[in-house]
């Protein structure tokens, strides 16, 4: 107590003698000595590449500390609960904001530090009241944070970016900050993958019937019992990361030749970060998405978010992650439902950076959006890894606890099985290690650990950890039209956008009857018997993935396919 006071009463003179007039190095001194604040390992596929130029210009992002994040949580679980009086009662921004806002001196105290180097408040902006963001070179950047910036090249997508790999900031300051980026975050696209199989001829392209080797939007209607069209009141987004762009033309052509009841639909662009859709460039996964979006969420507004930075390592514009939750939490009207497929391993990520990221998305869900990330696509292997060694991997975002997590599911012989892809990939599945089960979610994983593991798997999965997916929907292989062509592709990254678009369609219906979106959706599918009860289970297959068999399908929740897939028209009117 007697520490806290002493701090509580340096910071106040502190701000008392700098306010108004720029901080001398002394007085920054006063602040305390660097101490380190986050430190990770980088992912073995990514090497170091050489330094970042000098002069090379990054947007450092400040995570403040939240005076309330607590009791955001707790708004939010009650809001969120399928037996609360105060179910979907979602929060606007500005109520949110209220539970997210630093203190005022946590705010002098980062002026204080800064002011110190040359950076006044012309030259911070505050995107959301709990982040600031300046722009400087990434000399200065390493001055600021007692660091050195490398650049990093990541041997799968070929992306490379300026990264850290430690930083310390003055010891007081920890009290005041939760995370400064893009220092220490290794994310990559999970985008979908092209399949290795010939490119089926124009009569199979254009066949409207369920052929599990070729899976069309009436295919999935057919499959999900899909039995509403709506009123185009619900936005729908879908996200495309560091280079990832869709074209408009090729959106056209897919409705003509496989939904030609949903043409002249198109979607918007929509810039974060700094990166702008090229329409003349798409790739697989931003035709994927958004063609999957126009056809299935129709006629809901589609946006196509390209999700910066871009791949110039002498601009970078910050973290992709925490650009998104900057936008999704900075909108008067944000979209009903986003999907996303992106993450990375979560023992390359921080504590307090897995953390943080995770509250933006918690702070999107009390807004009554609902989020959405695909699970990966190497099944225990997280984003490929070739052994597990040393324990199963997960993957973040998609074990954050206020997220729901969307795994993959192929037919075989009419039946539905936890998907395997290409590429001895399989649909992504496990246990965080550093997120614990949520209450939502506790009896389900503990029940999973008791009937269907053996001591075999002692070691290597956490058994208290929060399980991922929450649901599933099918994988693979999806016909999508690509530079004027169609490609057959498979994923998660597929299933992400389907469930996103499937469940804008029942927020239009929730919109239309005077009730509000669903938001975050978790403790309705797991709590509600109604909810549950329209969710297919699928009790067949494993995630393989790094030389081993992964987790086995069972019954009930499971870490392969999550509590399962759907039947629209029941979970629309369990929801409803």
């Amino acid at each position: 107590m007697v520490s806290q006071i002493l701090r509580c009463t340096i910071a106040a003179c502190l701000i008392s003698l700098c306010y108004g007039s720029p901080a001398t190095p002394q007085q920054a001194a006063k602040l305390g000595n660097p101490a380190l604040l986050e430190k990770v390992q980088f992912p073995m596929e990514w090497t170091e590449a050489g330094a970042p130029k000098p002069e090379a210009m990054v947007t450092l992002q400040i995570g403040l500390k939240q005076a309330d994040i607590k009791g955001l949580q707790k708004r939010l679980m009650d809001a969120a609960h399928p037996d609360s009086s105060n179910y979907g009662k979602w929060l606007s921004k500005e109520e949110m904001e209220k539970y997210t806002s630093p203190t005022q001196q946590s705010v002098d105290m980062v002026k204080v530090w800064l002011g110190a180097h040359g950076i006044f408040d012309h030259s911070i902006s505050r995107p959301t009241p709990d982040w600031m963001e300046i722009r400087v070179p990434i000399s200065q950047a390493e001055t600021l944070l007692n660091s050195k910036y490398s650049l990093f090249k990541d041997s799968v997508t070929g992306k490379t970016m300026p990264r850290t790999t430690e930083y310390s900031i003055p010891r007081l300051l920890h009290n005041h900050i939760d995370t400064i980026q893009p220092t220490t975050s290794f994310h990559r696209n999970i985008g979908a993958q092209p399949s290795t199989n010939a490119t089926e001829s124009t009569a199979v392209q254009k066949r409207a019937t369920c052929d599990p080797d070729n899976i069309t939007p009436a295919c999935i209607r057919t499959y999900y019992n899909v039995d509403y069209t709506g009123n185009g009141k619900a936005g729908l987004a879908v996200t495309g990361f560091i280079g990832y762009s869709a074209s408009h033309s090729d959106a056209s052509t897919f409705l003509s030749q496989y939904d030609s009841g949903n043409s002249g639909s198109n979607f918007r662009d929509g810039s974060i970060g700094g990166a702008q859709n090229d329409p003349s460039n798409p790739t697989l996964e931003g035709n994927l998405d958004t063609q999957i979006a126009l056809s299935l969420g129709h006629p809901n507004p589609v946006t196509y978010l390209a999700v910066g930075p871009n791949n110039d390592p002498d601009n970078q514009f910050g973290d992709e992650l925490v650009n998104l939750g900057n936008y999704l939490n900075s909108q008067s009207n944000p979209p009903t439902s986003v999907s996303t497929s992106y993450g990375g391993e979560e023992n390359g990520f921080s504590s307090q950076y897995l953390d943080r990221i995770c509250n933006e998305f918690m702070k999107a869900g009390s807004r009554g959006v609902s989020i959405f990330f695909s699970s990966g696509d190497f099944g225990v292997g997280a984003n490929g890894e070739a052994n597990c060694n040393s324990g199963f991997y997960a993957l973040f975002p998609a074990s954050c606890p206020y997220i729901t997590s969307v795994g993959a599911t192929q037919f075989y012989n009419g039946v539905e099985y936890a998907a395997h892809f290409e590429r001895n990939g399989s649909t992504g599945g496990g246990f965080s290690y550093h997120f614990g089960a949520p209450d939502y979610q506790t009896r389900d994983t503990k029940s999973y650990v008791n009937n269907n593991l053996d001591s075999s798997y002692n070691g290597y999965y956490n058994p208290n950890g929060r399980g991922y997916p929450d649901i599933s929907l099918v994988g693979e292989y999806y016909d999508i039209i690509l530079n004027g062509g169609t490609q057959r592709v498979y994923g998660t990254s597929a299933s992400s956008p389907a469930w996103a678009a499937l469940i804008s369609l029942i927020n239009d219906y929730r919109i239309s009857i005077g009730k509000s979106t669903l938001g975050f959706l978790n403790p309705m599918l797991y709590q509600n018997s109604a909810a549950r009860s329209a969710l297919i289970d699928i009790t067949n297959g494993n995630n393989r993935g790094c030389g081993t068999n992964g987790f086995p399908a069972a019954a009930g929740w499971d870490p392969t396919t999550g509590l399962g897939t759907m039947n629209f028209a029941k979970l629309r009117k369990a929801l409803s």
